[in-house]
């Protein structure tokens, strides 16, 4: 069985990447198949479920894979601490749907084969435009509890992960990126991209996945998605 990986999705934006009509792949996929999307899932964002929500998370669950979710900034940070909790994987996640499960902060599971060390979150350059509670959470960024779990759990694993999933980048990368934006100020001062230098320098991988910044590049080890589905 496989892992696969994608990009923000934003709700009902761009949901529908996953059709079979565009990624005839996941028509041939089972349960024990598994798309992560990194970060910004987006359909259990608003306070009241809209129509548009209900209708492409049941789209979602009647897909033939099982799909992951690791938090961005723009999902509903409330909805998701108050998911039902379970143990799968090894790790503790919250359970969206049958087959649809939110990946929490600072957890190792064990996806086939595979040690996935999780950690979502990131600072949003369009909170001042957004609405406390409505389209914006402070939770978007990662609290001292949630760090602390990421270390000891990474100290649990002997500080060696096959791959790490998170929303954003680590601060060095961003910075590079932020620069090329036109974002510097801003994005440097995201304490999410902090503590994920701080994972990268402290615990052995072979590849990091992210979202968040709406671009499909490699930086060696360093992948961002977007639009683009990788298989791991």
């Amino acid at each position: 069985m496989s892992i696969y990986l994608t990009g923000d999705t934003h709700g009902e934006l761009s949901i529908n990447r996953l059709s079979f009509g565009k990624w005839p792949e996941g028509k041939n996929l089972v349960d024990t198949d598994y798309l992560i999307i990194a970060g910004d899932f987006g359909l259990i964002f608003r306070p009241e479920q809209t129509s548009a929500e209900k209708y492409w998370l049941n789209w979602l669950n009647d897909r033939p894979w099982t799909t992951l979710i690791v938090d961005g900034n723009h999902d509903n940070h409330i909805k998701l601490q108050e998911l039902p909790r379970e143990e799968k994987f090894g790790g503790i996640v919250g359970k969206i749907a049958n087959s649809i499960y939110h990946l929490r902060r600072g957890e190792i599971y064990l996806i086939e084969g595979k040690k996935v060390l999780t950690f979502g979150g990131a600072d949003s350059i369009d909170k001042e435009n957004r609405l406390d509670g409505i389209t914006w959470w402070k939770e978007e960024i990662p609290n001292y509890a949630e760090m602390d779990n990421c270390i000891e759990n990474m100290k649990k694993h002997q500080e060696k992960v096959d791959i790490i999933v998170a929303h954003t980048c680590p601060l060095f990368l961003a910075q590079m990126l932020a620069a090329k934006q036109g974002f510097y100020s801003t994005r440097n001062a995201d304490p999410t991209t902090k503590m994920l230098e701080h994972i990268v320098k402290t615990c052995a991988f072979e590849d990091f996945y992210c979202g968040h910044w709406h671009i499909d590049e490699d930086h060696g080890k360093y992948h961002f998605v977007y639009e683009r589905i990788l298989k791991i």
